[in-house]
């Protein structure tokens, strides 16, 4: 006698696992956004947390505490050539900078494209600035958990308007070191990615940046930068619940319902970017099967299951 199985397609529910990779579609929704956030007291940030890789991770800066006497810094992405020193950097794109703050907060000068984000310098309120002529590469599209790049850069640094100091060299090698979850003092984000930079200075030090990116929109929730003595701790001032990815179910088609035997599991929409893995539950709400979606189309057997009802 055939077994008969019957299955709640109008329940169907795929379980969305997190993307782990940084694709320049996500990153391209921070280039139209404004991001608040604090310079933080460096010593309310835990150390620790910079050697928490892989995946799965979890960070907890809920800790953080904002420097007193600094204004909130809210940065945007804004053509380079409607800022008053866009003509010295032709090659770039965007700047990011604060519009009500420029007369503290530096103008850094990107050229961001589908496939990286390199920087072409920077100016500073005071006239300091630098001019790459080898730009600094900081990510590469798509950029997946493990990866790594290492780029050259050369730049001219300017004491004042038109005084050259000197001409400065080297590398940046650039990490995707984990991806999980950032607690801030607001509240906790998921599908974060830690992403490190090692940078080397003919003129010495060498410096390293670490930058805790929400992977489904590009902002940077969460900046460490170490420079020698200098260091500086920034983080994102949003709330939480605003951030989170709000996609958690994946429409599907199931057919024939009822089976007896097999059956076939097909995806209406599915990014092969994203990983996802189907579940299906006994009529106690015990999952007895769960495999990793490789195709749009799945087969399934049902000899290893009794008769009865069953959700995918």
């Amino acid at each position: 006698m055939k077994k008969t199985f019957i299955l709640f397609s109008a329940l169907v529910l795929v379980k969305l696992g997190k993307s782990q990779t940084l694709t320049y579609g996500n990153f391209s929704v921070s280039l139209n956004d404004t991001l608040p956030v604090n310079v933080a007291n460096n010593s309310s940030f835990n150390s620790s947390l910079l050697s928490i890789t892989g995946t799965g991770a979890t960070w907890d800066a809920s800790g953080l505490t904002a420097m007193t006497g600094y204004p909130t810094i809210n940065l945007s992405f804004n053509p380079s050539a409607t800022t008053p020193n866009g003509a010295l950097y032709p090659a770039s794109n965007y700047a990011e900078y604060d519009p009500a703050l420029t007369t503290v907060v530096a103008y850094t000068y990107f050229g961001i494209s589908n496939d990286s984000v390199v920087e072409w310098g920077s100016y500073e309120p005071d006239t300091k600035h630098e001019i790459f002529q080898n730009p600094d590469k900081h990510l590469i599209f798509p950029f997946n958990v493990g990866q790594v790049f290492t780029d050259t850069y050369k730049k001219t640094n300017y004491s004042y308007a038109t005084t050259l100091s000197s001409v400065q060299t080297g590398t940046r090698t650039v990490t995707f070191l984990g991806h999980g979850n950032l607690i801030l003092p607001q509240g906790t984000f998921s599908n974060v990615g830690l992403i490190a930079e090692t940078r080397t200075n003919s003129l010495g030090p060498d410096s390293y940046y670490y930058t805790w990116y929400d992977i489904g929109n590009g902002r940077k929730l969460m900046y460490r930068s170490e420079n020698g003595s200098s260091i500086t701790t920034v983080f994102c001032t949003d709330v939480a619940t605003g951030l989170l990815d709000h996609n958690e179910l994946y429409p599907i088609s199931v057919y024939p319902n009822p089976t007896n035997g097999q059956f076939k599991l097909e995806l209406i929409e599915w990014n092969k970017a994203e990983e996802l893995n189907v579940v299906i539950y006994n009529a106690a709400g015990i999952p007895v099967v769960n495999v990793p979606v490789t195709n749009k189309t799945i087969d399934f057997t049902t000899n290893e299951l009794s008769s009865g009802t069953y959700f995918v």
